[in-house]
């Protein structure tokens, strides 16, 4: 019961990261170029961050 139980979490979990990767592909590709220099780096930097982190979390659990 509980093998059964991981198994939909880790399904949930990659269908989720996949959705994030493709929302963040389409946001770089509809932003326009002066939108993203008018942010900064910092910006793209959390982006980074918030990914490393899920990646970091999916692989240690």
């Amino acid at each position: 019961m509980n093998r059964n139980r991981n198994r939909n979490v880790h399904m949930a979990i990659l269908v989720l990261i996949g959705i994030l990767v493709i929302l963040i592909i389409h946001a770089i590709l509809h932003i326009k170029i002066y939108i993203v220099y008018s942010t900064g780096m910092g910006s793209i930097l959390l982006i980074g961050l918030i990914i490393f982190l899920i990646a970091l979390l999916y692989f240690q659990g």
